[in-house]
């Protein structure tokens, strides 16, 4: 299986077909970017919540500047 979470437009709810490019949007323009944000805005966790570990994971990637490579987290060190 050669799905990769990490790659750009990917969706990682499939309950709600929301993408990692979605969260990305959400979390850049948001005062405080959370996996629960997305969940307000998209529902993702609310059904099934196989996504909030993949969620979770992009998110303390991007904190880290780590993922994606063309569009850091603005407060990231580096």
């Amino acid at each position: 299986m050669d799905w990769d979470f990490r790659r750009p437009g990917t969706t990682i709810c499939v309950c709600y077909q929301v993408t990692n490019s979605q969260a990305l949007e959400a979390w850049l323009s948001a005062d405080e970017p959370s996996v629960a944000l997305l969940g307000r805005l998209f529902h993702c966790g609310n059904h099934c919540a196989l996504c909030v570990p993949y969620f979770e994971t992009l998110l303390a990637q991007w904190r880290q500047g780590q993922w994606p490579t063309e569009n850091p987290c603005p407060d990231a060190s580096g």
